[in-house]
């Protein structure tokens, strides 16, 4: 059976530039904050959160952006000193602000290859840990729905993965069966309903 990941990154844009960490590094006690200030890459996502945050917080007023915000730091938490957990941690709950209403830019310097550091391995299943990354291929793209792109793309992928999108995705749609790609996990839902497993491994 397919199986459809929460996030994957296959691909970012647009660049910002470099800055520190969004707290005091100087107060850091933790190894995930020590990390956080020691690699400027994770620095500059750390400094996107608190506008993100904000943005999102007005645009959906409820304790969806709170309770995100919270589970964030539980998660980066729990990545320790794995930098791709890291990475991949902080694209996750970017993405998440993103669709409650923020409108952060991620840096084109991140991608699935930033968080793999060439250490993806081909895999015939799909990654099931935060920041875990497989090389896989193109198998087959098409319409969301029906036969137009405009009500999305899907793409399945050899390894029983596959990703939709709601928009039209010019890069997904130009691509052919057996391009290869690195797929990886970056977020994983919190608080699904009882019952409520889609996006799950099956």
């Amino acid at each position: 059976m397919k199986q459809m990941l929460a996030v994957l990154i296959l691909m970012l844009a647009p660049s910002v530039s470099v800055a520190a960490a969004g707290f005091d590094c100087a107060k850091a006690s933790t190894v995930d904050e020590h990390i956080v200030c020691d690699i400027p890459q994770l620095s500059q996502l750390d400094s996107l959160l608190q506008p993100a945050y904000l943005e999102a917080k007005a645009a959906s007023p409820d304790e969806n952006v709170p309770r995100m915000a919270r589970d964030f730091l539980v998660d980066r938490h729990a990545c320790g000193d794995d930098q791709a957990c890291l990475l991949s941690t902080y694209l996750g709950a970017l993405d998440g602000f993103n669709d409650l209403g923020a409108t952060v830019e991620f840096p084109t310097d991140i991608t699935a290859e930033t968080i793999s550091n060439g250490r993806a391995k081909a895999s015939e299943a799909v990654p099931e840990k935060v920041g875990q990354c497989v090389l896989t291929q193109v198998l087959e793209v098409h319409p969301r729905i029906g036969d137009d792109f405009a009500a999305g793309t899907g793409v399945d992928f050899s390894n029983e993965g596959y990703q939709v999108s709601y928009d039209r995705e010019e890069a997904l749609i130009a691509s052919r069966p057996k391009d290869e790609v690195v797929m990886c996990l970056i977020s994983v839902p919190h608080h699904c309903p009882d019952g409520d497993d889609r996006g799950g491994f099956t």
